[in-house]
């Protein structure tokens, strides 16, 4: 099966750049718009989406914060459009070369994701934070600088670093500017865990030539993978 084509932003305009990215950045785009734009005009209220296991044990369980927590970053301001440029940069780069066959196989990542944030935020009371968008975001970012350890990254165009470096930079801004890192920490464990299952088979087949920089030049191999084809 071929890869999907996906269109860039100057292929037709914002809908056609939206509809154009990879359908695993889409649904998390998405999820963080409506979220975000929602708990702003109070129509959403984040106290209705952050993850307590203490009202899943209630009768009625509110099993929908097992899914909600996953869905907001934040009400907007301007590190909330930073965080949305990741994800359509690094998320969206990442999900093309590694799962431009296999929509399956992106959205079991994603799963495989979430699942493990669950486990580490009942296992663990420090972890729990309530909500872990960002931490997807982080564990996206992790995936992509591990896709792509010696692509040059520009970094607020003042510095230039290897892209294995990326989500260790990310933690050294949110720590400057005294926010928590355990969401980024929870995230890059997470992103370690599904690099490791993806050596097994996730993702593993070929992949469309993709720039980490520029994506629509395809003389760069963004991403080689190690998994084998399963035999069928």
């Amino acid at each position: 099966m071929p890869p999907r084509a996906f269109a860039g932003i100057n292929d037709g305009g914002p809908a056609a750049f939206y509809w154009g990215l990879p359908p695993m950045t889409r649904l998390l785009l998405t999820c963080f718009l409506v979220t975000g734009l929602g708990a702003l005009v109070g129509v959403l209220p984040y106290t209705h989406m952050y993850l307590d296991w203490h009202y899943l044990l209630r009768v009625p369980p509110q099993v929908w914060r097992l899914l909600l927590n996953f869905t907001f970053i934040g009400s907007p301001s301007f590190g909330y459009l930073i965080r949305l440029i990741w994800l359509v940069q690094y998320g969206g780069q990442y999900e093309r070369a590694k799962f431009a066959h296999s929509a399956a196989d992106a959205a079991t990542m994603l799963l495989f994701g979430m699942a493990s944030l669950l486990l580490l935020d009942l296992a663990l009371p420090p972890a729990r934070i309530g909500f872990h968008g960002l931490s997807l975001l982080y564990m996206l970012v992790y995936a992509w600088s591990r896709a792509n350890p010696t692509a040059q990254v520009s970094f607020m165009g003042l510095l230039t670093l290897p892209g294995l470096y990326l989500p260790g930079v990310f933690v050294a801004m949110d720590l400057l500017q005294g926010q928590s890192v355990a969401a980024p920490l929870l995230g890059i464990a997470a992103g370690h865990l599904a690099r490791a299952i993806s050596r097994w088979g996730l993702g593993a087949v070929p992949i469309q030539q993709v720039n980490p920089v520029n994506p629509s030049d395809h003389a760069f191999r963004a991403f080689t993978g190690s998994g084998r084809r399963l035999a069928g």
